[in-house]
């Protein structure tokens, strides 16, 4: 079962926390809603401390989206539901991820938490098994 308040309460307390590789990177931020709602880290494996070891790490697992493929399993982004994980274009690395927040997404921007809208998601994988 999904933790719903305890999602809610994690993308809260995110929030306000600007990106930051390895700390609140979308893999960190993605991994952080995922354990907040389930108990489990499904991304654990996949960290860095700074934005040259993550593009090492992930160009030697065949990228994001291959990456979070042999983690958790691809839906169509038309049944993602809340709490599920979304992949939204990325031009730098391809693949970004965030969270399926509602009728938005929501993951580590710039200054804060930045919203995309649903229709923003190319690709998606369920957090429940």
């Amino acid at each position: 079962m999904r933790d719903i308040d305890a999602l809610l309460a994690e993308i809260a307390r995110r929030d306000p926390l600007p990106f930051d590789w390895g700390g609140n990177d979308c893999v960190r931020y993605v991994a952080a809603c995922v354990r907040a709602q389930t108990g489990i880290d499904p991304l654990a494996g996949l960290d860095w401390t700074d934005e040259a070891t993550a593009r090492a790490l992930l160009a030697a697992l065949g990228g994001m989206e291959a990456a979070v493929d042999s983690r958790l399993r691809r839906i169509a982004p038309a049944f993602a539901m809340r709490g599920d994980v979304a992949g939204v274009a990325d031009p730098d690395l391809g693949l970004a991820l965030m969270i399926v927040e509602g009728q938005t997404l929501v993951g580590p921007g710039a200054l804060r938490a930045r919203r995309l809208p649903r229709a923003a998601m190319i690709a998606s994988w369920s957090t429940m098994p």
